[in-house]
């Protein structure tokens, strides 16, 4: 993930002036200052996307967890120096976080779960946060880097087509998501829905709405996305959470021949150069849903009888199969893919390109980390999964987007939903289309 650095140093006491670009600094800390904190910020982004989300707001918190300074930026290549007592801080930033759009904590009513919520009638643009703790020592500079993290990915174009032309409206539907960002950087609220109105195009048969303004926070799960056509209503669950820092494209052709109109829906998920790429299809009627993975706008089927549940297939432990498909968890697993040292985005980095360049003996598969869904098949079926056995290692999977590890133990499932280390093992799953 494209990293946004935010660099930190010490300073005076009190209130202070600021460059024209920031404001709102403020400090309240009673014990006497005794270091300085500059803090600017500046962008490593590549290919094109090197701006930092602004308005930046950063907000410092003492050992009490009380916030003893605040400070907004509307540039991203801007300072401010404050003055803080030598101790332990918690440093978090926004940014994009804008007050047209968003209800903002204050200096004296920030904590570090206040919610970042939504004005009436108002929209999320490119949102980012970042944390990091920094120890500051007496009488001395202290730096430290601080790495922003897209909260919410982005929808760039969406178009149905072949649409009936005395059709009088289109629109997408896509639920449930994220409400509101917590200031700690977690979302929150599980009743999210974001719906995009379609315009007619000149050929009558075509809808569609290109754009790149519309940024939404991370799906609840796998969400439900939902055409609607006049009065006519079609939905299918994705197989894939929406997580964030992705672009997202949807393509679909409506086929309303015969009695039962269908819809076919491409979509397309396309990482921000740091995030990899996997690419969807969707297939879906009236009276049906069936979501196929997809890479390279193609998805292989397999000339084969559809393998048993609980069965192995090429070495591979089936762990479900729906229908004409079956999802498999690797008969190969690694691990030394991160070290102790890499900040998430180097974790998910690395993590990615491992997923992208995974190879199992005659199978040809698009590979993901598991999600929750997947690990509590796993403790059920952890005695019959023997290539290898899972035993007691930490695996590598996802959680409401966020990269995490699981292990089985003999009394349960134990979670590490913080920073996963370098122990962590990387065995993913696969879904297999058969005819």
């Amino acid at each position: 993930m494209k990293i946004q650095n935010v660099i930190f140093a010490t300073a005076i006491s009190g209130m202070m002036a600021l460059c024209s670009c920031s404001k709102e600094v403020m400090n309240d800390n009673r014990m006497e200052p005794d270091s300085r904190l500059t803090v600017f910020t500046r962008s490593s982004g590549e290919n094109g996307d090197k701006a930092i989300a602004t308005p930046v707001r950063i907000y410092v918190f003492d050992n009490e967890d009380q916030c003893v300074a605040s400070q907004v930026q509307e540039e991203d290549n801007t300072s401010f120096s404050i003055e803080l007592a030598n101790g332990n801080y918690d440093v978090y930033a926004i940014g994009g976080a804008s007050e047209d759009r968003l209800v903002i904590p204050t200096r004296e009513n920030a904590e570090k779960t206040s919610v970042i919520s939504l004005k009436e009638g108002k929209e999320f643009s490119d949102l980012m946060a970042g944390y990091s703790v920094i120890t500051l020592t007496a009488n001395s500079s202290n730096t430290l880097t601080l790495g922003m993290e897209r909260k919410v990915f982005q929808i760039v174009s969406v178009v149905i087509k072949n649409v009936p032309e005395e059709t009088e409206a289109v629109s997408v539907s896509i639920s449930p998501l994220f409400e509101s960002i917590l200031l700690n950087g977690t979302c929150q609220g599980e009743s999210g829905r974001y719906t995009i109105p379609l315009e007619k195009q000149a050929d009558g048969s075509t809808w569609k709405v290109e754009t790149d303004n519309i940024y939404q926070l991370p799906s609840v799960g796998k969400p439900t996305i939902s055409v609607i056509i006049d009065e006519s209503t079609y939905s299918y669950t994705c197989e894939k959470e929406m997580s964030a820092n992705y672009k997202i494209s949807i393509d679909g052709t409506y086929s309303g021949q015969g009695e039962t109109p269908s819809i076919t829906l491409s979509g397309t998920i396309t990482g921000t150069a740091w995030a990899g790429e996997n690419i969807i299809r969707f297939n879906f009627s009236e009276d049906s849903s069936e979501t196929v993975n997809d890479d390279d706008n193609t998805n292989e089927v397999i000339n084969a009888s559809v393998p048993e549940e609980g069965s192995l297939y090429e070495g591979c432990y089936v762990i479900a199969v729906n229908g004409k498909q079956a999802t498999i968890l690797s008969s190969i697993e690694k691990d030394n893919i991160i070290t102790n040292t890499d900040v998430s985005s180097q974790r998910k980095q690395k993590i990615n390109e491992a997923l992208q360049n995974w190879s199992v003996p005659n199978i040809t598969a698009t590979w993901d980390l598991p999600d929750e869904s997947i690990v509590d098949k796993l403790v059920i079926e952890r005695d019959h999964i023997t290539s290898p056995e899972l035993g007691t290692k930490k695996y590598f999977f996802y959680t409401n987007s966020q990269l995490a590890a699981f292990s089985i133990k003999s009394d349960g499932t134990g979670y590490n939903r913080d920073a996963p280390t370098y122990a962590v093992h990387l065995r993913p799953v696969a879904t297999l289309t058969f005819p």
